[in-house]
């Protein structure tokens, strides 16, 4: 946990609560098709986990993958509180949340849900400055006054592998799939750069066109409309996306040279010639904005418990030859 800076230290390590944890796993194998030439095995794995706090000695405090840096500190440690929810601040989006912010007297006194209007992206703006250079989204303020909020959970729905392997004679194709089902991903990669206007956000060009006195009378936004959205690099719910996605994790094509190939590259009877390529990684099928959905913040070793987009390399696509000689 967090403790004072006077004391010299960051963090300070305390046994002083408990986590419950449930998963469920399925594992399903079976052998498709056998003849005398061909074999044919599919193995499906799957699971879901869930973890509560359940008691926690000490007030509740946030934490993240780079202890270093505060704004990594997304993950909210308190008791009752699932393990892996997401808290920053949100936009409006809804009328509940136009009737709380409201209600808050951060939005003005004496303003009324007239005054606002949702916007061609979702939002809700000042009616006043829709369609204008002063147009921004609103921050979601709690009844309170507050605006710390959850944005996300970045616990997968299930997680699903698909393993086959299927051999012709000497020809032998394994392959495993993956497949993660929902859970967020916070992507500071992407939130950084609309602080300098580098994200395709800010390219209008594909809206209609304004009028020659109102460049944002159809549907176009100012610059400052989407540097809104970068917050100070603090975490909000614009830059929160699901992190569902398949991949071929693996592809292995491996072929045993047939007895009599073996015996012409003057090797004896028992001996064995087998010839591969592996490819890893090498397809994946998302709707994530960032390079890679398996993502793992600095200093997190497992991307579920801090699923935080955070300037990390993806996971390398490769392609290795091989060959296998059997004495």
């Amino acid at each position: 946990m967090p403790v004072s800076a006077a004391t010299g230290f960051d963090n300070r390590w305390i046994n002083t609560g408990t986590l419950q944890g449930t998963t469920h796993e399925i594992l399903i194998g079976a052998v498709l098709a056998q003849t005398r030439n061909f074999f044919w095995r599919a193995n499906i794995a799957g699971d879901r986990t869930r973890q509560r706090i359940t008691t926690l000695g000490v007030p509740a405090f946030l934490v993240g993958p780079d202890a270093g840096d505060a704004n990594t500190r997304i993950f909210r440690i308190a008791p009752d509180e699932t393990f892996g929810v997401l808290y920053g601040t949100k936009w409006i989006r809804t009328p509940q949340q136009l009737e709380n912010a409201i209600a808050s007297g951060r939005l003005g006194t004496g303003v009324t849900a007239a005054q606002f209007r949702v916007n061609e992206e979702g939002f809700y703006v000042r009616a006043a400055d829709y369609q204008t250079l002063n147009e921004r989204p609103l921050r979601a303020w709690n009844r309170d006054g507050t605006a710390l909020q959850q944005i996300g959970d970045v616990n997968p729905d299930f997680t699903l592998a698909l393993n086959q392997q299927i051999t012709w004679r000497g020809l032998t194709v394994t392959t495993v799939i993956n497949w993660i089902k929902g859970g967020d991903i916070y992507n500071y990669t992407r939130q950084w750069p609309f602080n300098e206007q580098r994200d395709p956000d800010y390219d209008q060009r594909s809206k209609p066109a304004g009028t020659p006195t109102n460049p944002y009378a159809n549907g176009r936004k100012p610059v400052a409309y989407y540097q809104t959205f970068y917050n100070n690099f603090d975490p909000n719910d614009y830059f929160v996306e699901k992190g569902t996605h398949v991949r071929l994790r693996e592809l292995a094509v491996n072929y045993a040279l047939p007895g009599s190939t073996v015996r012409m590259l003057g090797m004896k009877d028992g001996q064995t010639v087998r010839l591969g390529l592996v490819g890893r990684n090498l397809l994946t099928s998302t709707r994530y904005n960032g390079y890679d959905p398996e993502v793992s913040g600095p200093g997190g070793g497992n991307p579920f418990a801090y699923r935080v987009d955070y300037f990390t390399y993806p996971i390398f696509r490769t392609l290795t030859g091989m060959v296998e000689i059997g004495f």
